[in-house]
Order: structure tokens, then C-alpha cells, then sequence
């Protein structure tokens, strides 16, 4: 018996778990060890772990000739081009494969930095693209992974220096363990990974929606110590309260971002139908507050039921949202839990006209000489602009991330093009030009700038186009905009041209945020408040973490 005890179980660690010790495969399932042997990624101590190891008289042949080609030969070199070929078998993505083909070097969800700079020079991954791609292999089972590894092996050892693993025997055992994957963009997941954490599988269900995932089936609750399980008595994945914050702060997030005519937000209309279905669930429970007796209304709504409790007088309470009456229901405003947020912007209607409304155009709404011409020539004409320099303006006036970056992304124009528009504006006094950590522009409109958690900062001007007020918080998380971004230009463009021009009106109109949402972050109990916004970070954190 080979002792996997130490140094191998660390250099094992992806391969290892309490019901399978390295002692039960390394020696009949040789591939796992071939491929960490010869991977030119693998840290040199786990590599001297392994050739200890296999300097056992158990091992087998092909691992001592594998043994023998490191001695002569050094580890083999790495391969990109194997790499693309695995992501084209398997839907996997480029760095997913490359973890796969590298031997799989996970370690613990928790060890910050488990590869390091030298080993992702090599694998030519930036940190976060491995963190991410790591996460999502974790959900891989340790006896596949084994498997995995040992399919990859060639049937020569040799080949690993001079091919590299057999990486359609690897696709072939992927998509018979796993299933072929839904390929994803790259580029949009690392964008979208920057804002919730590890959005793979998310993006993946958007993308290809389909009978047994989590959009399309509704599971069956139940409370057991204050905490809400869910399952799917007829198979499939149930959509459960874990699903809610990613699903919602995702489809905002890609709806915001993304141009007509992408096919990931050509998709956006139906997964938001779906979502909604499954919030109509009438055994659909999410959230959990822990609540004395006199914090809770003395008729419940239905739409808040009551769970379990730890001592006399306290109970746990839980949102039944089949039984919402809408984003201004009073029951969202009971329980100090971030999951009425959630609610409120997946029942607004606001936020359902903003997913549907460019599902047959192209171009990005944030153009709006695309999105609100009628709105772009009215300003023009009120300041003697020409229809491009009343366009920028618009977008300072009116969006939360009008960078140089983004307005080039957007419009099209050059930086020569965006600095002439801009002086165009200075010199009507419309902007001003000052310098603000992380903007990625020069120029501003008029007043105080806002700095508020998880989203960009911005002019105040703007809080009341997207529904809150300079010292409160934004409705939602991690995005902005929760309506139609031509609604936005249409309200921004009234404000202005009824006198509330930043930076001029000395007296500008009265204006509150738009429809409903000046209650959405009120409990009549400051108390209460706290607690919600402690339960928040929790979350957030937990978000970061996952």
C-alpha cells in the first residue's frame, strides 16, 4: 500500500476526499498521476511527492515509464491548441479545460491563490479565470474527476511529451459523466464574474434554457431549524431561494450591458418568464428572518409564513412569493432580509418592460441617438448643439457609466471624436471637467458626487432616475438601471428641459424617485433597518464567496 499520507496528499488534494484515498486509485487508475507527473504546471514539491510514490514496487509500468520519460526528458511542454480542442468536444471553458488538462491542481475551494504566478504564466490564465473555472470543476465528483484524468491518459506514455492527454478519449468521458456543456463568451463571463462572484453554470442556463434545470422546475419546500430546504420529488434541479439573487441580479446585469441582437439577451425575455413562473410556486418559501413576537404584524399576510422556533416568543418567518400581490406589496416591507429586494425587481413591471424591450433590435440602448432620438433632438434644440454632442450629453446626463471606454463600446466613436463633443459641452457650461477615482472620464455634470456600495459612482443628480434619493441606497444591487434605459434618457431629457439643469437651477423642481420605489429600503424601525443591512452584507459576502 502506498502511504498518500502529506506531501501527496497535497499534490492529490483535487483527488482526494474522505470516502476515496489516493491508495484506492493511484495505482489501478494511473492517468491522474501521468498527467500531474508530465503537466509542466505542476509545482515541483508535488511532483517529488508523486515520484517518491511511484517509486513504490507497486506501481505499475506505466507510471514507472512515465517516470523514466520525466528523467530523460523533463516535464513535457504545455499545449494551448489541446486546450481549444477540449472546449470544442465539451462546451467546457478555456480555462476549465485547462485545469482539466493541467491534472486538475484545485486544492481547496478556500486556499486563496491556488495556483501561482508561474503556474499560470504557464497555463495562461489571469487568477480570476482559474478561481472561476475552479469553482465550477468543484462540482465535478472526485471519483469523476479520477475517472477523467485516467481517460486522458495515451495509450503510450510517450505521447504525453509528444501529443499531449488523448483529449477525445477526455471529451468522450466528459460528456458520459458529465454531459456536454453550453458554451459560453468568454469575455462576457469574465465581465459578468467581476460583479457576482462565479456566474458559469447562471450564464450557461440563460443560454440554452431546457426541461430539468432550475428555470423549469418548481420544487416543494420545508423549514427545518429556520433554514428552508427544497427539493424535486420528480427529478430535476428545483429553483430555490440560492437561485433568486444570482437569477435576478444576473438578468439586470446582462440586460443593462448587453446589445440587441446578442443571443445570450435575445434569450433574456424568456428566462424572465420562466423566473416568473417559478415564483409562482405556491410551495416556493425564500428567505428567513429570525423575529420576536412583537416585531410581526398580528395578522400575516400570506404571503410570509411562519417556520420554526428556537425559543418562546421567537420564530423564524419566510416569504411565500405565489402570494405577492406585487414590487409594493406592504408584506416586502416586514422582514429584515435582502430577498424582499429580490422580489420587488423581479415583480416590477419596470424591470420586466426593461429585460423585453430591445428582444428584436440591435445596438446598444445606451446609444440614444438608437434608444430616445425624439429626446436627443429636443436638448439639441434647447442648447444649440449638434445631434451628437446633445447625444453625449444625454449619456452624462442620464447613465450611471458613460466612461470614455463605454461611450467608444456604445457609439462608436473615437477618443478624438468624444474629446471634441465634450470641449462642445464645456463650452456651453452643460459639463465640467474634473477628475474622480475610477470614473474613466474627464467630463461631468454639475453637483456632488455619489459614492454608494456595489455599483459605480456617479453625479447625485442621477439618483432619482434610478429610484432612490442622494442619501438613501440604491433599490437593488449591483445594478443601476432597472427600467428601460430609453425611460431613463426620456426622464432625464424632462428634467432638464422643465429646469432642473444641473449646475444652473437655483431653485430646480421638487423631484422624487420614480413611481413606488421611495419606500423600498424603509422599515419603520431603525432597528430593523440595521438588522436588514447586516443581513445584506452577510449576503453580499456569501455572493463574493461563492
Amino acid at each position: 500500500m502506498i502511504d498518500t499520507t502529506g506531501e501527496l496528499a497535497w499534490a492529490l488534494k483535487a483527488l482526494i476526499d474522505d470516502d476515496l484515498t489516493a491508495s484506492h486509485w493511484l495505482l489501478s487508475k494511473p492517468g491522474a498521476a501521468a498527467i500531474l507527473l508530465s503537466s509542466a504546471a505542476t509545482p515541483s514539491p508535488d511532483r517529488d511527492a508523486l515520484v517518491r510514490a511511484i517509486g513504490h514496487p507497486a506501481a505499475g509500468s506505466y507510471l514507472r515509464t512515465v517516470l523514466d520519460l520525466l528523467r530523460e526528458r523533463g516535464p513535457a511542454s504545455w499545449r494551448p491548441d489541446r486546450v481549444a480542442e477540449l472546449s470544442r468536444a465539451t462546451g467546457l471553458t478555456r480555462a476549465e479545460s485547462t485545469l482539466l488538462l493541467a491534472g486538475l491542481p484545485l486544492r481547496d475551494w478556500n486556499v486563496p491563490d491556488f495556483l501561482d504566478e508561474s503556474q499560470r504564466g504557464i497555463l495562461a490564465l489571469t487568477a480570476r479565470e482559474a478561481e472561476i473555472a475552479r469553482m465550477e470543476l468543484h462540482t465535478v465528483p472526485v471519483a469523476h474527476r479520477i475517472e477523467l484524468l485516467d481517460a486522458a491518459r495515451p495509450g503510450d506514455p510517450a505521447e504525453l511529451w509528444e501529443c499531449g492527454p488523448d483529449v477525445d478519449r477526455l471529451a468522450t468521458a466528459w460528456i458520459a459523466l458529465q454531459g456536454l456543456r453550453t458554451p459560453v463568451p468568454e469575455d462576457l463571463l469574465a465581465e459578468l464574474g467581476e460583479v457576482m462572484g462565479f456566474p458559469t453554470d447562471l450564464l450557461r442556463t440563460f443560454t440554452a434554457p431546457a426541461p430539468g434545470d432550475w428555470l423549469h422546475t418548481d420544487g416543494e419546500c420545508r423549514i427545518e431549524g429556520g433554514t428552508v430546504l427544497t427539493e424535486a420529488p420528480s427529478g430535476g434541479e428545483p429553483f430555490s431561494q440560492r437561485h433568486l439573487p444570482s437569477a435576478a441580479t444576473g438578468l439586470a446585469w446582462l440586460a443593462y450591458h448587453l446589445p440587441g441582437g446578442d443571443p445570450v439577451r435575445a434569450n433574456l425575455g424568456l428566462v424572465y418568464r420562466l423566473i416568473r413562473e417559478r415564483l409562482r410556486n405556491p410551495g416556493l418559501l425564500v428567505g428567513a428572518a429570525w423575529l420576536e413576537q412583537e416585531q410581526v404584524p398580528k395578522a400575516l399576510p400570506p404571503s410570509i409564513v411562519a417556520g420554526y422556533s428556537p425559543s418562546p416568543g421567537v420564530k423564524s418567518y419566510h416569504y411565500r412569493p405565489a402570494f405577492l400581490t406585487g414590487p409594493d406589496d406592504p408584506a416586502l416591507d416586514v422582514l429584515p432580509d435582502h430577498n424582499p429586494l429580490m422580489l420587488r425587481q423581479m415583480l416590477d413591471p419596470a424591470f420586466e418592460r426593461m429585460i423585453t424591450s430591445l428582444e428584436a433590435a440591435e445596438g446598444f440602448a445606451q446609444n440614444p441617438l438608437l434608444s430616445a432620438p425624439d429626446a436627443v433632438e429636443r436638448l439639441a434644440a434647447r442648447f444649440g448643439l449638434a445631434s451628437q454632442a446633445a447625444s453625449l450629453y444625454l449619456q452624462l446626463l442620464a447613465l450611471p457609466d458613460p466612461t470614455d471606454r463605454n461611450v467608444h463600446r456604445w457609439n462608436g466613436w473615437s477618443p478624438a471624436q468624444i474629446a471634441e463633443l465634450s470641449a462642445a459641452l464645456l463650452e456651453k457650461d452643460l459639463v465640467v471637467e474634473a477628475t474622480h477615482a475610477a470614473a474613466g472620464r474627464a467630463y461631468f455634470v454639475p453637483g456632488p458626487w455619489l459614492e454608494r456600495r456595489f455599483v459605480p459612482a456617479f453625479e447625485a443628480w442621477k439618483s432619482v432616475l434610478y429610484g432612490f434619493t442622494p442619501d438613501q441606497d440604491p433599490p437593488y444591487r449591483w445594478t443601476l438601471v432597472s427600467r428601460p434605459v430609453a425611460e431613463v434618457f426620456q426622464h432625464a431629457a424632462e428634467r432638464v428641459l422643465t429646469g432642473d439643469i444641473p449646475g444652473k437651477a437655483a431653485n430646480p423642481p421638487h423631484t422624487e424617485p420614480w413611481p413606488y420605489q421611495t419606500k423600498l429600503q424603509r422599515f419603520a424601525d431603525p432597528a430593523e433597518w440595521e438588522i436588514m443591512r447586516d443581513a445584506e452584507q452577510a449576503f453580499d459576502d456569501e455572493m463574493r464567496r461563492r
